[in-house]
Order: C-alpha cells, then structure tokens, then sequence
C-alpha cells in the first residue's frame, strides 16, 4: 500500500486528513460507478488521492476546494474508465433476466448477494456513454450542484441539465423493468431476485422506495451495498 512521508507542518497534515475525512468515500464511490474493473477503479481513485496531494500546497483557492478536487476526479477517473465497454439496454435486459446466479465461491452469501446488486448497479450505468455517467454520478451521487458540474466538466449548465434529465429517463424505465431492488414488482425477474428475497435485502431498501426518484435510488443504495473506500491506507 502506498504511504506517504510525515508533514513537518501539522496544520497541512490535519488539512491532509480532513480532506480525507469529507471527500475519501465518495471519490470512491465515483470510481466504482465509473469503472467496473475493481483493480482498475481502485488505481483510479488512489491516482486521484496522489495528484490531490501533490498539488494541495499549490492550490490557490480560486475555486471551491470539492470542485478543484472533483475536477481532478473527473480528469484521472474518466481518462482511467476510456476502456470501459458501454453496453445496449437490450444487452443489459437479456444478461440481467437470464439464469439466476449461484454463489460458487466461499464468500458469506449475504456480502455476496450485495456485492453482485453492487456490480448490476455499476453494470446499469454503462449503458450510458462515459461522459454521461460521470455527469449523472457528479449530480445524484455526490450531489454537486448543476452549476459547479459544469464548471469541472467544462460545459453549458444548459447541457448539463440537459444530460441528467435525459439519463434520469433512461435509468428509471430500466429499472422499473429489471430491478427488483428499485421496483419488486417488475415484469422481468433479474438474475439475483431470489438471493434479494432470501436475505430481505428489499425490506432495507423499503425506505429508498418510499422516496423512489431516480435522484435518490443510488445515493442511498451506497449506505445500503458493501462499503467502497479505495483510500483507506494511503494516509500514514
């Protein structure tokens, strides 16, 4: 695990660990949602950690510190998710409805069950175009305003709205088709409907239905699913 030298200047040091305090998980969860490869969505997130440090002491405040970080997220994650497959809806309907899996490995069932939701959710989102998702991601994951989107992404706040009405669209028919976490009374059964009953994985997410919105569904489906923090242990 990559380390890093000791700061003579405690007050940067504590700057260092309240920036990884606020901003660690969620650079994270960006990574994960963007990349599916695991290895490749850890690296990405740790290189952002490292340009972060490398230039905090040159930051000169013109921007808010979550947009100049997010904007390195953006820049290292999506340049990292270039090889990332982005699949057809019909592609994703007809693997999501086949055969349901079975657990072949010796991981505790349960991490398993939410562990794979974890994967399909991921899987979901490369139905859209890189920029796409990541723009989505910025808005109804981390929940930056339109505004400082498209600041990070150099873009219209026209279009960047634009982008996320029209995604929010195309996840939720989706969904309401194909998951049984976002709708248990879809049409298709997707392969891990039966794993979701048996350990009552739809009970926890009865709450996210009460508020269902496409906006909120994968805010809170990441209090829900196993934890992603790609930075834990890069600073020592």
């Amino acid at each position: 695990m990559v380390g890093f030298d000791s700061e003579k200047n405690g007050s940067t040091r504590m700057k260092k660990e309240e920036i990884y305090q606020q901003y660690s998980a969620m650079v994270s969860s960006l990574a994960n949602r963007m990349i599916s490869n695991k290895e490749t969505a850890r690296d990405a997130a740790q290189q952002v950690w490292m340009e972060v440090l490398k230039s905090l002491d040159s930051f000169q405040k013109q921007s808010k510190l979550s947009t100049w970080i997010y904007t390195i997220a953006y820049r290292t994650i999506i340049r990292s998710s270039q090889e990332e497959r982005q699949y057809t809806v019909e592609f994703l309907e007809e693997y999501f409805s086949g055969d349901s899996l079975e657990n072949e490995t010796d991981v505790e069932h349960e991490f398993w069950v939410r562990t794979q939701c974890d994967n399909c959710l991921t899987g979901i989102l490369h139905c859209l175009d890189n920029e796409s998702r990541m723009i989505y991601i910025l808005r109804d994951i981390a929940g930056l305003e339109y505004n400082e989107i498209a600041n990070i992404t150099e873009q219209k706040e026209s279009a960047v709205r634009q982008t996320i009405s029209r995604t929010r669209r195309k996840l939720k028919s989706f969904l309401t088709r194909q998951c049984s976490l976002f709708n248990p009374n879809s049409p298709k059964k997707c392969k891990m409907a039966k794993h979701v009953v048996d350990i009552n994985l739809r009970k926890e997410y009865q709450k996210i239905r009460e508020v269902i919105s496409i906006s909120k569904f994968y805010l809170l489906s990441e209090k829900v699913l196993p934890d992603k923090d790609y930075w834990i242990g890069l600073l020592k």
